[in-house]
């Protein structure tokens, strides 16, 4: 009996050990891939953005337009054209947008028009949301999809598809915007911030985001590859949510891209063209026009936004009922009268130049 009983001890003596030894080694997994994932500065500090560039345009994108829209925009000069990222499924995102900010084509004579920017679905998506999606755009006629991949690592090809098309078949627009479904945008105050510009050329806005690192752990949603991206900074840029230019620059930004490999980030990739092209970006002087993160607005600060990214379609409808209230607000402040204070649900009116806000609850 005894040999067997040390046995039988021996054997569970090993099974410990061995599960103390897969305990310390996921451990040590978990430590690597977190190290893995933070911003790394070993990396090539001293940018030089022409590492990006091929002198041949070699990265022209040469994907053919399946669907487009409806209205014969080159024989159009509308003052702004809106152009919206989404998905195939996002078929509540785009509603939302068509009867809120995107609804109204004219803003004070000046007109603005909203297209919605996708790729191909997956073969083994529903092939229901294909044929809802051809309908959609023949009741509507506002999407403009090419015939890539509709993934997220695809979302650069989307931007190049949006450049191309502003050339193509929009090339009288005086500004040009591209955006998200999940962004709420302030379309009047947009229109009024556009005409209240000083110069309407080499000009570039949004949310600015200077000296952002680049993450490197692959299970990170923001990570890049030394492959793709060696460097440690990534070149100012304005956010995804929505930036802003003026037509002048679709153009030189289009041919700057046949030189340039996309990345998966468009927005970075972006603002890797822009510094090729020496373009500044415009930082606005007003903070509190785009906001990237997610944020409980009241009326008042509703009505001097242009960009807020984070909101669900529900909750941009919810918020866009409010217009009435921000028209009579726009034409009180002309007329220099008091000016309506909203308080969540309550309007109560202050004099002109009161800036005291109460958010909502």
């Amino acid at each position: 009996m005894a040999p067997a009983v040390l046995t039988t001890l021996l054997n569970r003596m090993s099974l410990r050990s061995l599960k103390w030894s897969l305990l310390l080694l996921s451990l040590l997994s978990f430590l690597v891939m977190w190290y893995l994932s933070l911003p790394h500065y070993n990396v090539i500090e001293r940018v030089n953005w022409m590492y990006f560039y091929e002198y041949e345009p070699i990265y022209r994108q040469d994907f053919r337009f399946t669907l487009r829209e409806h209205s014969n925009c080159s024989h159009q000069n509308p003052f702004l054209v809106i152009l919206v990222t989404s998905r195939p499924s996002d078929v509540k995102a785009r509603q939302a947008i068509r009867v809120t900010w995107g609804e109204k084509k004219s803003w004070w004579g000046y007109e603005v028009l909203t297209f919605f920017l996708l790729g191909q679905q997956a073969e083994k998506e529903d092939k229901m949301l294909a044929l809802s999606l051809e309908d959609e755009h023949l009741l509507y006629g506002d999407i403009i999809r090419q015939d890539f991949l509709d993934t997220y690592n695809n979302l650069t090809l989307k931007t190049i598809m949006a450049f191309r098309w502003v050339i193509e078949f929009c090339p009288n627009a005086k500004y040009v915007m591209k955006t998200d479904t999940d962004v709420f945008i302030n379309t009047g105050n947009l229109v009024k911030y556009l005409l209240n510009l000083n110069h309407s050329e080499k000009f570039f806005t949004g949310y600015p985001l200077i000296d952002n690192y680049s993450y490197r752990g692959f299970f990170h949603k923001n990570h890049i590859s030394y492959q793709e991206y060696p460097f440690k900074v990534f070149p100012p840029y304005c956010s995804g949510l929505g930036y802003i230019m003026s037509s002048d620059l679709v153009p030189r930004i289009y041919e700057m891209m046949s030189h340039v490999k996309p990345i998966k980030f468009e927005d970075v990739y972006v603002g890797i063209c822009l510094n090729l092209l020496k373009v500044n970006i415009h930082i606005p002087e007003d903070t509190n026009l785009f906001f990237l993160y997610r944020i409980h607005l009241d009326v008042c600060q509703l009505r001097r936004v242009i960009a807020a990214h984070g909101f669900s379609s529900k909750e941009i409808i919810t918020y866009w009922q409010c217009w009435p209230f921000l028209v009579e607000l726009f034409l009180r402040e002309e007329r220099g009268v008091l000016v309506p204070r909203f308080q969540g649900t309550q309007l109560s009116l202050s004099p002109r130049g009161d800036e005291e806000q109460q958010p909502l609850q």
